[in-house]
């Protein structure tokens, strides 16, 4: 037996060097993040031979994030002494192995090289003999690769180093004498042990050793083949098929063009005919024109030398009338008649227009008068009322629809004028008043708004100039100085004890609440300061108080009950001014009150002083500029102000627009001197041109017409028949024109186009169709449907409109020959054939081909590749599929075979191995015992008859043709087929039997998910212990047999109890084999007194060391407590 006797761990996370010396069965514990699973991680890299960091501190936290790079690096502050971040240094792990059988130890390790950059190298290696005392440090640094190199070459015979991990685990596999990669499998299991979900998997996974799976390149090489030629053949008939189909619908295009050309020399034809007739109807229709424009031309002629008679004779009769004296006399008195109406018209329209506009404007005056005289009587408005009152009257006459107003005395416009001009004065000078005050009223507005603005910035309305002044004060006082002097404004550093006395403490201080106020030891040079810009206006009007002088010369102690009691202020300078000035000034409730003392006030503001009361201004006492206050009382005092200003302006703003209203009088006194008196001139003059057009009337009424008006009578009828007579002479014009422009058309523009449509269609004919088809084809069957349908334009017609539907019945043909033979060309690539081409003799060729030759040739190599494919199938997949199945019942019956010699506790375990029910035709075939019987085995009728489509099934889902371009998702199922169905663990039901004492028999894949989690782990140590005794061979008492025997288990137990726990440990002895057993504290009570050594791993800081406690410790009476010793 070979056993692990020491580990070193050499700059391993917190392990700066630890030798931990082990023996059968050890108990590796400590609290929780102490380092247990820092050990089992160094362990598996050596034991394992990997340095992947998926390994890591599995069981102990499936989270965690630990690396290679964190263990060899170890985050801790970069301040430490032990910190290795930045350093260059190298890390050892290492096992020492004892091989009792032979006496001889063996070590296998592997060894870091650190950089400061981050880089690192590392070196698995081996050797024959132990750890050196040295434990590979020299100079207290661990060696470098190379020194190792030359130290195990200079100390140690037989010394190997390996460039690869692969290299690694086979020898030291040797070394262990086991020879079987599968007991690195699971000892990475045992160590990342999970809770068993699926029986099946673990059993599979951790049990069994997994023979190699059946090579089926070869196997799936022929099925390709035959499946190829198979597609292949599929694919020529499908090229056959399709070529065929192209044969039928070429047939079908002919047929189609057959019927259009037919129906299209049908169409031609029977167009020539109707064109040939159309020409004749033309030819004919221009003779008849000709013929009526000659009869037109001669009754024009004859209707002109009428109208020329006519019009000779009225000409000879006006003329008399106008010689004659009675026409000159009745022309001359018409005229006279119309010269008066146009005068009398034109004087009437300027009457007319001047007394609309006069009225016009009475009315507006009378409304602006009546809008006036409703408003309410303001001193302002007085003036103006009483000038509407006299307008109103005077304009009343003007505001009537009677006509004649130019007939009315010259008095009543002169009135109107004179009231106009008083009203528009006094309305003038009201307007100007109104203004006058609206502007004084948004001035005071303006200026409110102003101050309020300042003030809800928290700014003061202090007088002009000064803050200026005092920031003026306290800058030069600073220069002079070198350092800040303050000056403050008396208002701002007072505060009023009683709000009820504001508005007297205000209006009394008055002005002199603006003073100003510096340290007395500064005053001379503020005064100096101040004497030297009283020269500019702003700073002129401000006291600058002496409070020094004050102070020396004054009694400051205020009078009981005096103004300054209710006045505040933490300025000292302030209190001493304010009792100066209200410290004398006694406080009275009521006016009686006031002459008992030389000066006092009462709250309301009626002062006595000096003998002599006088009440204060309600201004002064209004304006608040006292305390913190007086901002909010001020905004609140000017919003009030504004309020009434912006009130009042709403009053007087409407009655200002209502006064400019007001338009500049009509009635001037240029007006009424000039206009209104012209205006009575023309009335006049149209009175006696009435009288005048009467006059005329009765002259034309004298004279004797009878004869002129029988000479007008005759000369209108003349005139009436010239009309008549143009008016048909302009129809014979109309008429000609028409013929003329028709002949005209018919000779240039419908006959010469129609002889060009004729021969245009004898063009097409002769293009279209030869003369043979015209001759024996065409014109026979024009003249059968001749006979049938009698004239040319129904059979232009007819033919016509089922010309459209055959043209487009060839088209469609067209296009399906064409998209057949381009979904050809598309689907059998390459494909040299022309698509759009009439001729079809290369897809005739193609048909003929194939259907004669190629098919055929592919259905043989069909036959004689299947058969090679099946020979595989029965020898290569089949035959190793079995042997696989019968070589793990074999290894499951082993295993049994060990279990029924290690009972655990009561219960009894027994693997059990049976065909899985959802594969079980694939098993069946798999173990078919007809398979291997005979000569034809596989081809055998009965097995194809009962295994034939099974066999097509597992074909399709192993196996896909060369030239299948399969997607990503295609690719994953084929590979997922491929492992499932060449896995002989796909066919097969494992679980594990469990016998009690009474003989009850139960399987965990059915109690599973019922069973605790101490009963879920005893399953799988029980299988595991069983696995690793099959792989040791640890009932091989040969050489054979001398193996290790080492175990290791993180987090083990944790969720037995305490008699499972002693029953898998005593099973561990029982089986002979080693053991490290990783568990937190709470299983030192259980394990540690059944334990031939406990190792207790102890963390202080960035430090990790192992702490001892071997049997023999415990029996010298060591009282120690592990986990109190981890604390």
């Amino acid at each position: 037996m070979k056993k692990l006797k020491k580990i070193l761990l050499i700059n391993w996370l917190y392990f700066s060097k630890e030798l931990i010396e082990v023996g059968d069965i050890n108990f590796l514990t400590g609290k929780n993040g102490a380092g247990k699973s820092t050990v089992i991680d160094a362990l598996q890299i050596v034991l394992l031979g990997e340095t992947n960091s998926r390994n890591f501190n599995q069981a102990a936290n499936e989270k965690s994030q630990r690396t290679l790079e964190g263990y060899l690096r170890a985050d801790m502050d970069d301040n430490s002494p032990y910190s290795r971040r930045g350093k260059d240094f190298s890390t050892y792990i290492v096992c020492e192995f004892q091989d009792e059988m032979e006496g001889s130890s063996f070590v296998t390790g592997v060894t870091f090289d650190c950089r400061s950059d981050g880089s690192y190298r590392d070196t698995f290696f081996i050797y024959t003999g132990t750890l050196p005392e040295n434990c590979f440090i020299e100079q207290g640094e661990a060696m470098e690769i190379s020194a190792l190199r030359r130290f195990l070459k200079q100390n140690y015979a037989r010394t190997e180093f390996y460039d690869t991990q692969k290299e690694y685990r086979r020898n030291m596999l040797a070394k262990w004498n086991v020879h079987n990669e599968q007991v690195l499998r699971m000892m990475k299991k045992a160590v990342s042990f999970r809770p068993i979900v699926d029986i099946q998997k673990f059993i599979t996974e951790n049990i069994c050793d997994i023979p190699d799976k059946p090579n089926i390149e070869l196997m799936q090489q022929n099925i390709r083949d035959y499946k190829r030629h198979e597609l292949l053949a599929q694919r020529q008939q499908e090229k056959l098929d399709a070529l065929q189909q192209i044969s039928r619908l070429y047939q079908e295009m002919n047929q189609a063009i057959d019927r259009c050309q037919i129906q299209k020399f049908l169409v031609r034809w029977a167009e020539k005919e109707a064109a040939q007739t159309e020409i004749d109807q033309r030819e004919l229709e221009r003779t008849e024109c000709k013929e009526n424009l000659a009869n037109v031309n001669e009754q024009r002629e004859e209707l002109e030398r009428q109208i020329e008679q006519k019009e000779t004779r009225r000409s000879e009769l006006e003329l008399a009338c106008r010689q004659s004296n009675v026409f000159q006399e009745e022309e001359r008195l018409l005229n006279m008649e119309k010269a008066l109406r146009d005068e009398q018209k034109k004087l009437e329209q300027g009457l007319q227009n001047l007394e609309v506009e006069i009225k016009r404007e009475a009315r507006r005056l009378q409304r602006f008068c009546g809008e006036i005289q409703e408003l309410e009587p303001e001193e302002l408005l007085i003036p103006v009322q009483e000038a509407a009152n006299t307008a109103q009257k005077a304009y009343a006459v003007f505001t009537g629809d009677e006509k004649g107003l130019f007939a009315r005395p010259v008095e009543l416009f002169e009135m109107g004028q004179q009231a106009a001009a008083e009203l528009s004065d006094a309305v003038r000078s009201a307007a100007h008043k109104t203004e006058d005050r609206i502007a004084e009223l948004k001035k005071q507005a303006d200026q409110k708004s102003a101050v309020l603005a300042n003030l809800r910035r928290n700014i003061k309305d202090y007088p002009h100039g000064l803050l200026l002044f005092k920031d003026r004060l306290e800058k030069d006082l600073a220069d002079k100085t070198g350092h800040a002097v303050p000056v403050y404004i008396l208002a701002d550093v007072l505060e009023m004890a009683d709000e009820r006395w504001r508005g007297a403490v205000e209006g009394y201080l008055n002005n002199q609440k603006y003073y100003l106020l510096v340290e007395p030891g500064r005053y001379q040079d503020a005064l100096n300061i101040y004497d030297r810009l009283k020269q500019e206006a702003e700073y002129r009007a401000f006291g600058l108080v002496d409070i020094g002088k004050l102070r020396e010369k004054e009694t400051l102690r205020p009078l009981p009950g005096s103004l300054a009691e209710k006045v505040e202020t933490e300025n000292k300078l302030a209190r001493s001014y304010v009792d100066y000035l209200l410290g004398r000034v006694i406080c009275c409730d009521t006016a009686e009150q006031l002459r008992c003392y030389k000066t006092a006030i009462t709250e309301e503001g009626m002062l006595y002083q000096g003998y002599v009361a006088r009440a204060l201004r309600k201004g002064w006492m209004e304006d608040a500029f006292i305390g913190r206050r007086a901002v909010q009382l001020r905004i609140d005092h000017l919003e009030k102000e504004l309020a009434c200003l912006q009130e009042e302006l709403r009053h007087w703003q409407p009655l200002q627009k209502q006064l400019t209203g007001l338009q500049e009088p009509l009635f001037t006194q240029r007006f009424v001197r000039i206009d209104v008196a012209q205006k009575q001139e023309d009335y006049q003059r149209v009175q006696t041109i009435i009288k005048e057009i009467a006059e005329v009337k009765n002259q034309l009424s004298q004279l004797n017409l009878f004869w002129l008006d029988e000479q007008r009578r005759i000369i209108e009828q003349l005139k009436e028949e010239i009309l008549a007579f143009n008016k048909e002479k302009d129809a014979k014009n109309v008429q000609k024109g028409k013929l003329e422009g028709r002949i005209h058309q018919l000779e240039y523009e419908i006959l010469p186009e129609k002889y060009q449509q004729y021969e245009a269609i004898e063009d097409v004919l002769n293009e279209e169709f030869t003369k043979e088809y015209r001759e024996t084809i065409g014109v026979p069957r024009y003249r059968q449907e001749l006979v049938r349908l009698k004239k040319a334009d129904v059979i232009r017609k007819n033919f016509g409109d089922s010309l459209a539907q055959s043209t487009k019945a060839m088209d469609g043909a067209q296009k399906k020959l064409f998209a057949a033979r381009r979904e050809y060309a598309e689907r059998f690539k390459p494909c040299a054939f022309q698509i759009e081409v009439m001729d079809n003799t290369e897809y005739e060729e193609e048909r003929r081909t194939l259907q004669e030759s190629e098919l055929p040739r592919y259905k043989e190599k069909i036959r004689a590749a299947r058969e090679s494919a099946m020979e595989q199938f029965q020898n290569d997949f089949l035959a190793k599929l079995k042997s696989s199945i019968d070589q793990v019942q074999e290894q499951v019956h082993n295993l049994n075979k060990a279990l029924r010699q290690a009972q655990f506790g009561t219960d009894k375990y027994q693997f059990r191995v049976g065909p899985n029910p959802d594969y079980l035709d694939y098993y069946n075939m798999i173990t078919a015992d007809e398979l291997m019987e005979g000569e034809s085995g596989l081809f055998a009728l009965p097995f194809q008859q009962k295994y034939g489509p099974l066999i097509e099934k597992l074909f399709s889902q192993i196996t896909m043709a060369d030239d299948t371009q399969l997607n990503v998702r295609k690719q994953s199922e084929l590979q997922e087929n491929i492992v499932r169905y060449t896995d002989f663990r796909t066919y097969l039901k494992f679980d594990l039997e469990t016998t009690d004492q009474n003989g009850s028999k139960q399987l965990l894949s059915q109690t599973l998910n019922m069973k605790s989690g101490g009963e879920t782990q005893t399953p799988f140590y029980i299988a595991v212990l069983a696995s690793f005794a099959q792989l040791y061979r640890v009932n091989d008492a040969t050489r054979f047999g001398n193996t290790v025997r080492l175990v290791v288990f993180d987090e083990a137990f944790n969720k037995m109890d305490s008699d499972r726990i002693t029953e898998s440990v005593l099973l561990l002895r029982k089986m002979g084999l080693q053991a490290i057993i990783c568990t937190p504290p709470d299983k030192v009570s259980d394990i540690m007194p059944i334990a031939d050594r406990t190792l207790l791993v102890d963390k202080s800081g960035y430090r990790m060391h192992i702490i001892p406690f071997g049997k023999e410790m415990q029996n010298e009476g060591s009282t120690g407590d592990p986990e109190s010793s981890a604390g």
